[in-house]
């Protein structure tokens, strides 16, 4: 069977559409994260989990909490660049949507190992956040491969 032309393989088709509606559901899904997020920096919630004595108090939620709203953000600024990378087709979007999923990966593993050592947080994770997990392992297992090996990427991000 002949090697199909690179021009043949360039383009925004096959298996990149959906790389392209996943990079534009990212930002939303990652507004909603932020939002939902915000809610405990309301401040009866806040002095609550913050406040030495309180009933839900635990000196790791300021940290946690502050910590998953600046990861989150990042997360975010990082989709908004990846964007950019994918519909300009530059040559380090492979490799930067390969950072960025294994920094994903990452977030959520650490973010629940943290969010299990608050007891009343542990007590709180149910299937959601195991979801999460499980679609962050098989996005990774599934694209990063992907980007690595396949002839449409390497034809299509050149600039």
């Amino acid at each position: 069977m002949p090697e199909p032309s690179a021009a043949r393989l360039q383009g925004l088709r096959g298996w990149l559409i959906f790389v392209a509606i996943g990079l534009c559901l990212q930002p939303l899904i990652l507004v909603k994260t932020l939002a939902d997020n915000l809610g405990a920096f309301a401040p009866e919630t806040w002095q609550t989990l913050t406040t030495p004595g309180s009933r839900a108090y635990h000196p790791l939620w300021a940290p946690l909490l502050v910590a998953e709203v600046a990861v989150n953000a990042g997360l975010l600024l990082g989709s908004g660049l990846l964007l950019y990378l994918f519909f300009t087709k530059k040559r380090i979007f492979p490799k930067a949507a390969i950072a960025f999923m294994a920094a994903s990966l990452v977030v959520v593993f650490a973010d629940n190992a943290a969010a299990s050592a608050i007891p009343q947080a542990r007590a709180q994770v149910g299937s959601d956040e195991y979801r999460q997990i499980g679609r962050a392992v098989v996005a990774a297992a599934i694209w990063i491969p992907y980007f690595l090996r396949s002839k449409r990427v390497h034809a299509t991000f050149v600039n």
